[in-house]
């Protein structure tokens, strides 16, 4: 392994540990900040789940409230109804009021009084045959009840026919007996509000002892006058409801006892109007993943708000009514949770990508640094290459001239024909030295961009024939036949005259350096079909060999670059030659010629 060849691998491998080290460094930050995201986002999804058990909590309370409204109102109502032409009333009642169903009325003993007769309708009817005997067998107002013991029938009866998916839990039950307890204090504190708001007595805000007695004996006194149905009704009463499951649904009895003995009425409320009214205490406004529905004691959604998925998908809470109201309904709320809200997997997935992009970044502007450097120090030995190989092409014609001038000068040659050919000599290495001078000039300006060209219309027809006039002696001291071909017709170009001349001269420069002896040098002109002219220059030689062919137009590049070479040059002709003819608009191609040697054709827009 030579030496540069080891810097190169020690540089790669400084590299490639310094990207392994940001991408580590990266790699660890992202799993640090993985877990405090994944963290974050279960707390996150606690608390929402907690948020939307609370909104489902607070749904089924205000559904509580409504229900223990609507009883508490028909209650009052029946209570409040009077005594003469309390037939005539219920009827009236049943017709007007949506939420009755039917109205009944039972003796004590739970004897059912009401209704009764032919002429009874559907509903009537229908009430006689689901409750007459319950009632008469076991009347609810005729025995302390209870929540546990008003739900047990309907309980008893789902656990017989309902499938266990659709049975709600006993813990979730007993969990509600608080919020139930809380509920129906608050309906008692609004009855009690209620009624002192509509109460025409008036209250001093303090009232003595003795103003307390005699309030006390004015209204037994009142009390003791009166017979009608209001001063009854101003006694203490019995009341209750009586969740039943008959025929496979819910029915909501509804009792009272006025002055708590005697007759007894009662109405059943008429469940698809209840039903219908229960969605206004779903919320209206709701998040994009949230969703709210009440179910019957059958599992069936009744009511919903937001997204409610399939019955598939188990609901993220579930609160059960009061089983006082209706037992066995259910407010449910589902959470639809995203997978970026439930991991950081895809952030992590990015982050892998950010990083892996970060390390090929890394590698990729190291490895085009290293490149640039080895480059430039190919530049660099390449210059000095061309340094030397420029001394050394100085060298010979300055040799050359000055040996042939001191002899001319010290008259040590008397022989005519010796001294004209010493001094055509100098005169061609005078000629190499200007061409070499002025590659090198206009490889300076064209590597600084500085290259002018001035254009003017030429007929170059008669430039090229110049050219090679001029030139001629020196192809055929090289041993090379000139041919020349081009057309009858001028052909005219706008060109610069000096970049033309400079391209063929460079071209006929390596054809009499690498051709020597190859018996011709073929100069073909003509006109280009889509206009503008073409300009052919072929030899004999050995040719480019293949692996050469794409780089012969590079700078410094000479196919031998040895300072001994048998035939000098700086490797600046054919590359200036190309970048003449695209500054020109045209441009210098190689082709192989057919029965050997080399072809260069240029053209010219």
């Amino acid at each position: 392994m030579t030496a540069t060849s080891r810097r190169i691998f020690l540089y790669w491998l400084v590299l490639l540990v310094s990207a392994l080290g940001v991408g580590g460094g990266a790699w660890l930050l992202l799993r640090r900040e993985e877990t405090r995201l994944a963290a974050r986002a279960s707390m996150t999804e606690a608390a929402r789940r907690a948020a939307v058990e609370a909104r489902a909590r607070l749904v089924a309370e205000n559904i509580e409230l409504f229900v223990g409204d609507v009883q508490a109102g028909l209650l009052d109502t029946l209570v409040e109804a009077p005594g003469d032409g309390l037939e005539v009333f219920l009827d009236g009642w049943e017709r007007s009021n949506p939420l009755v169903k039917t109205t009944f009325r039972c003796g004590s003993d739970g004897a059912l009084l009401r209704p009764a007769g032919s002429s009874m309708g559907d509903d009537a009817r229908g009430f006689r045959r689901r409750f007459a005997t319950r009632l008469q067998a076991s009347p609810p107002w005729g025995q302390v009840l209870n929540q546990e013991a008003v739900a047990a029938p309907l309980m008893e009866a789902k656990a017989v026919g309902a499938s266990s998916a659709q049975l709600a839990d006993a813990s979730m039950y007993e969990s509600r007996r608080q919020v139930s307890s809380n509920v129906a204090n608050l309906q008692s504190a609004r009855k009690e509000t209620q009624a002192l708001a509509k109460s025409k007595l008036a209250y001093a805000p303090s009232v003595s002892r003795k103003d307390e007695a005699a309030s006390e004996r004015e209204v037994d006194k009142l009390a003791a006058r009166s017979k009608d149905t209001k001063a009854v009704a101003i006694l203490p009463d019995r009341r209750g409801w009586l969740p039943w499951l008959a025929d496979g649904r819910l029915h909501l009895l509804g009792w009272v006892q006025p002055g708590g003995a005697g007759e007894v009425r009662g109405v059943e409320v008429e469940m698809t109007a209840l039903v219908s009214r229960l969605g206004g205490a779903l919320p209206a406004e709701l998040a994009v993943d949230e969703g709210y529905a009440l179910r019957d004691d059958k599992g069936r959604v009744l009511h919903q708000a937001g997204r409610v998925p399939e019955s598939a998908v188990g609901p993220t809470s579930r609160v059960p009514l009061s089983a006082s109201l209706l037992p066995g309904w259910e407010v449910v709320a589902f959470l639809t949770v995203t997978p970026t809200e439930s991991g950081s997997g895809g952030f992590m997935l990015v982050g892998l990508l950010l990083t892996g992009i970060l390390v090929a970044a890394i590698l990729a502007g190291g490895s085009l640094l290293l490149w640039q450097a080895r480059r430039s120090e190919a530049d660099a030995v390449q210059k000095t290459s061309f340094v030397a190989n420029v001394s050394h092409e100085f060298k010979t014609p300055l040799t050359t001239i000055r040996l042939y001038s001191e002899l001319l000068e010290q008259e040590r040659v008397p022989d005519g024909a010796k001294r004209r050919e010493y001094l055509n000599t100098i005169g061609r290495e005078t000629q190499r030295l200007a061409r070499l001078v002025n590659n090198v000039l206009d490889f300076s300006r064209l590597e600084q961009g500085r290259k002018n060209y001035q254009r003017e219309t030429l007929d170059l027809t008669a430039v090229v024939a110049q050219l090679l006039d001029t030139h001629g002696p020196r192809i055929a001291e090289a041993g090379l036949a000139l041919k020349r071909e081009w057309p009858v017709e001028p052909v005219s170009v706008v060109t610069d005259r000096d970049a033309v001349e400079q391209i063929l001269l460079n071209l006929i420069d390596n054809a009499c350096k690498y051709a020597a002896g190859g018996g011709e040098v073929v100069v073909s002109l003509g006109a280009r079909p889509g206009g503008g002219a073409q300009l052919r220059v072929g030899d004999r030689g050995p040719g480019v060999p293949p692996e050469h062919r794409a780089k012969i137009f590079e700078k410094f590049h000479r196919v031998d670059d040895t300072l001994t070479a048998e035939k000098g040059g700086a490797g600046l002709g054919l590359s200036i030659a190309r970048q003449l003819a695209r500054g020109l608009g045209g441009d210098l191609r190689h082709e192989a010629r057919a029965g050997g040697g080399a072809l260069f054709v240029f053209e010219l827009p």
